[in-house]
């Protein structure tokens, strides 16, 4: 029964997110080459902008590589709220497309633009390192202490947040800052979840536990 559950999700993952994903790759390719500028008059912020849409479009690639190479998971969450918590916090940014926005200034877009690409190198970085190891829902594979996992637990959420602070504060509206707060909440529920399941799971778990921190090293 364990076995088939396991064996669901995955499923789950290739045969509904591999084709979300792909198709979001498609959009940041398409992005990309159509040459797709924001509106500044500062050529270091277009530049930084195009680096972003290279580092989103290496993201989209690598997760679509990695659903579909990576090994079967050897323990999942069993809970809804857990699962339900790992979709809506993969989701809920794509909000953001539709939560308006207003003009700043060219400095302020350039520190905004500069955090989204700063954002992206780190979160592209974190993904590379997990590698096969990366899921969506709550699972066990492998436990990862290389790269920015070496102090910290969730680099990937950090990654992806440090890029959304900045996609707000480049286009900022009260219900973008909303979106990110609700965010922030179901991503440290996420963590929490996922960290009880490996620790449940893995019994050098709590090694790696006692020489690392959550989100940011030395604070959380």
């Amino acid at each position: 029964m364990k076995l088939r559950e396991e064996s669901t999700s995955i499923d789950i993952e290739r045969v509904i997110l591999v084709p979300i994903m792909a198709l979001l790759l498609l959009c940041a390719v398409s992005a990309l080459f159509s040459g797709s500028k924001v509106a500044s008059t500062s050529a270091l912020v277009t530049a930084l902008h195009v680096a972003y849409q290279v580092l989103m479009t290496v993201f989209y690639l690598m997760v679509v590589f990695f659903l579909l190479t990576r090994s079967s998971a050897s323990a999942r969450s069993g809970r809804i709220a857990p699962t339900v918590a790992a979709y809506v916090g993969s989701f809920l940014p794509f909000l953001f497309a539709f939560a308006g926005g207003s003009e700043v200034s060219e400095g302020l877009a350039l520190f905004a633009v500069g955090l989204m690409t700063l954002g992206m190198v780190f979160t592209v970085w974190s993904l590379m390192t997990l590698g096969k190891s990366f899921g969506v829902e709550p699972q066990v594979r492998t436990l990862v202490q290389d790269g920015p996992y070496r102090l910290i637990r969730n680099p990937l959420y950090v990654g992806e947040m440090v890029t959304l602070i900045g996609a707000v504060c480049f286009s900022p509206t009260l219900l973008k800052t909303a979106i990110l707060v609700v965010l922030a909440a179901v991503q440290a529920y996420r963590a929490i979840q996922e960290e009880q399941l490996l620790a449940d799971n893995l019994p050098e778990y709590a090694a790696y536990k006692l020489r690392t921190t959550r989100f940011v090293p030395g604070l959380f």
